[in-house]
């Protein structure tokens, strides 16, 4: 088992290397982007990015808070085109649930169009499956949309929209019900190796938040960031995220 692990460590850190990979991180969901701010550019045919978070999450009318830990893989299958999934682990709640697993996701995002001056479109699909708890679950989603982002000054501006088809019981209301999703920022780099997000994301079903961002490329293939969003309406009151992405050449 130890020559197995001292394998696989040794062909990624060798992929790396020799790939020079730039470094990222991903929205919710897995596809690239950042935590509340989907991206309009996708992984490099054959780049592979692990990703993990440790998120604090305090919701409002006294109903406690929790624990969770995401962790997302993305792979560039071919040029233009990525595949991506993410897993919830709720590994501490204010009800004493027992069930850590939350909602898996899974998605793909393909790069439709580029233009002068950097302005992009990529389409995104995105399969949420129900295997969360009941009341953190909300059933099963289909969600398709877009993300279109374009340069100006030192800033890079990114906005998407996705229909949201449900499945389930919706846990905004009491009954079955679809929505529509959104979110709009901007990125701009402070140094060479330090990045500053700003979002604003929600949905039609009520829910709105504004959150900020900062990302440090560690290295070539690392980075680290962290997340505050305030919820100015929804269920949650803020949140509070750190993580660290790796992302590596060869595979």
């Amino acid at each position: 088992m130890k020559k197995v692990f001292l394998a696989v460590i040794t062909v990624m850190v060798a992929g790396a290397a020799s790939g020079n990979p730039a470094a990222g991180t991903s929205a919710r969901g897995g596809l690239s982007g950042f935590v509340f701010l989907p991206g309009s550019t996708v992984l490099q045919e054959n780049y592979l990015r692990v990703q993990g978070s440790l998120n604090y999450i305090d919701l409002k009318n006294s109903s406690g808070s929790y624990l969770v830990l995401p962790v997302s893989l993305t792979w560039g299958w071919i040029n233009g085109f990525e595949i991506g999934g993410e897993i919830p682990f709720y590994i501490d709640a204010s009800g004493g649930e027992d069930r850590i697993l939350g909602d898996i996701t899974a998605g793909c995002a393909w790069l439709y169009e580029t233009a002068r001056g950097g302005s992009a479109i990529v389409l995104r699909g995105l399969l949420r499956l129900p295997t969360g708890l009941e009341g953190r679950d909300r059933g099963s989603e289909l969600i398709l949309g877009a993300v279109t982002s374009t340069t100006f000054r030192l800033f890079r501006l990114q906005a998407s929209a996705s229909y949201v088809l449900n499945g389930g019981r919706n846990p905004f209301e009491d009954r079955i019900t679809d929505y529509m999703d959104f979110s709009f920022g901007g990125a701009s780099y402070v140094t060479e190796d330090v990045q500053i997000v700003c979002a604003m994301d929600g949905n039609t079903q009520g829910d709105f938040g504004l959150s900020g961002s900062g990302v440090l490329y560690a290295s070539d293939w690392i980075s680290l960031f962290g997340v505050l969003r305030a919820g100015l309406s929804g269920s949650e009151t803020y949140s509070i995220s750190i993580g660290a992405a790796w992302t590596g050449s060869g595979f």
